[in-house]
């Protein structure tokens, strides 16, 4: 858990007196998202509804001053007995460095380990709240419960002095398992109830209000970009199908059964050695094609299944002129353009693997080489602006982002469309280049983006972001991106290790 995202809640009972109402905690969930409990923002018998502030407890403000109370709006709200909601209020720039938790569809496990962070009464030092450290074992629950319990390790002493945690999250892990909504009484204070993630996933509106209802439409999608891969070759198509145990008498029926079972039903590790096995299995036969449409298909599934959360977040913000930085929960490269492939509903495109355990970046990720090239592949073009770029984003900002637009220029003006003679060139060359970019993302769904390594220091770093910022209203279709991490980097390799393997490319000898 990202203890830093925590937010304070306060909704007010009075119209006349601000001061009265409900206080509660909450955490984001998209860039602008926080998930809470709903009865500390929809209050019983109130008409107009209460007036919903937050404050981001661990913000840091431009002016050194403590974190202000900012006013949110009420999005969606759960039915009957799904006590959660949605307010909305954006996350400060000094918080978007964070990676967000991930809400998760699994149910709670028996004795699983809870982790969170709220603003019980019991954290109240000098009339302030402050939030406090809970944790504690996770009890398992059937499906038909509206909720599951939490035992938490170091109780209050009174139950009124666990007010103010509802909605706090309940974190396994990086993963969100639920939002705390009550305390129960006859059990000394030991125990929470929590709203389970997976029946607030299972919620249409829930879904929808996160911008999350496009899921289908991008495993829709995947289907029939598989199903031309396999078009491809019928061998790679029967040997999937042995693998699934699945019958090829008709063919037509059998690709579609392994594009279904291979999408929705086939968890990730066993995707890879099968796509390695069928990979190994067209070599030997001397069938490159279908060594190639196997490896096509991982990188058409990896996009089409990963996070929803990320993938929807990312879809939202990477055409949005304000949105000059977005944070992505990996350090790989190679995640970031199976994230951007998603949030495009296309396959992933990797540079060459020509490294045994390499991992690869996208062919999106700026710089790349021009369309007329420098060199024979791009390689030597790339290498060195991208190495410039690096070097002058980190030390002389202003010089970064002309050399960048100068690069935008080479990379997507052809030379003889260049002429500096012409009144207002640079000018009209903007606008060429962001016209190009914005057709590229809008028509051929192909999102340009570019890696930034912020500074630690904070003066370099707010420079940065003043470049970004100027950069993204010039060039509203590039995402400018920043990995913040999310598991743990070994993890994260080890995950997607054999991604590598299935890209390598053999040199002719060893083939």
């Amino acid at each position: 858990m990202q203890k830093d995202l925590i937010v304070a809640i306060f909704a007010s009972m009075d119209t006349e007196d601000a001061t009265t109402g409900v206080f509660g905690t909450g955490y984001p969930v998209t860039e602008d998202l926080i998930l809470t409990s709903r009865h500390v923002v929809e209050l019983e018998n109130r008409n107009p509804p209460a007036q919903i502030e937050v404050k981001w407890f661990y913000d840091k403000p431009a002016n050194d001053e403590s974190p202000a109370w900012t006013k949110a709006d009420l999005v969606w709200t759960g039915k009957g007995d799904l006590d959660a909601a949605l307010i909305r209020c954006r996350r400060p720039e000094h918080l978007r460095r964070f990676a967000l938790g991930q809400l998760v569809a699994r149910r709670p496990a028996e004795g699983e380990r809870w982790q969170s962070s709220g603003f019980a009464r019991a954290n109240k030092r000098d009339e302030v709240r402050e939030p406090g450290d809970f944790g504690g074992i996770v009890r398992s629950m059937a499906d038909g419960d509206p909720f599951f319990e939490l035992v938490e390790d170091a109780q209050p002493v009174a139950e009124e002095q666990w007010k103010g945690v509802s909605g706090m999250p309940v974190f396994v892990g990086l993963e969100i398992l639920g939002v705390v909504k009550h305390v129960p009484p006859n059990y000394d204070n030991k125990k929470l109830e929590a709203v389970p993630a997976w029946r607030l996933l299972k919620d249409d509106s829930f879904r929808k209000a996160l911008g999350w209802d496009e899921e289908g439409e991008r495993l829709e999608r995947a289907r029939k970009l598989l199903s031309r891969l396999l078009d491809d070759s019928e061998e790679v198509t029967r040997d999937f199908a042995r693998l699934l145990e699945l019958s090829c008498a008709e063919i037509k029926k059998c690709r579609a059964e392994v594009v279904e079972q291979l999408l929705t039903q086939t968890p990730l590790e066993q995707l890879f050695e099968w796509a390695l096995s069928v990979q190994e299995t067209r070599r030997d036969k001397k069938d490159r094609v279908g060594a190639r449409v196997a490896a096509d298909l991982m990188l058409t599934i990896l996009p089409a299944i990963h996070d929803v959360a990320v993938v929807s977040d990312v879809r939202r913000r990477k055409g949005d002129a304000a949105e000059f930085i977005i944070a992505l929960p990996t350090e790989l490269h190679t995640l970031a353009e199976i994230i951007m492939a998603g949030a495009d509903r296309r396959a992933a495109r990797l540079r060459p693997v020509q490294v045994k355990g390499y991992f690869p970046d996208g062919e999106f990720s700026l710089p790349e080489p021009p369309e007329s090239g420098r060199d024979a592949d791009g390689q030597q073009f790339t290498e060195a602006w991208c190495k410039h770029l690096v070097d002058c984003f980190g030390s002389d900002c202003g010089r970064f982002e002309q050399d960048f637009r100068d690069y935008l220029k080479a990379r997507f003006i052809q030379s003889n469309q260049r002429s500096t003679a012409a009144v207002k060139a640079e000018e009209r060359l903007r606008k060429a280049v962001a016209e190009e970019l914005r057709y590229r993302a809008e028509e051929e769904h192909l999102t340009y983006y570019f890696i930034a390594e912020m500074s630690a220091d904070p003066k370099v770093r707010q420079n940065q972001e003043v470049v970004l910022a100027k950069l993204k209203l010039d060039f509203k279709a590039i995402a400018f991106l920043r990995l913040v991490g999310g598991e743990d980097l070994s993890e994260e390799r080890k995950r997607y290790r054999k991604l590598c393997t299935l890209l390598y490319q053999k040199p002719e000898a060893d083939t």
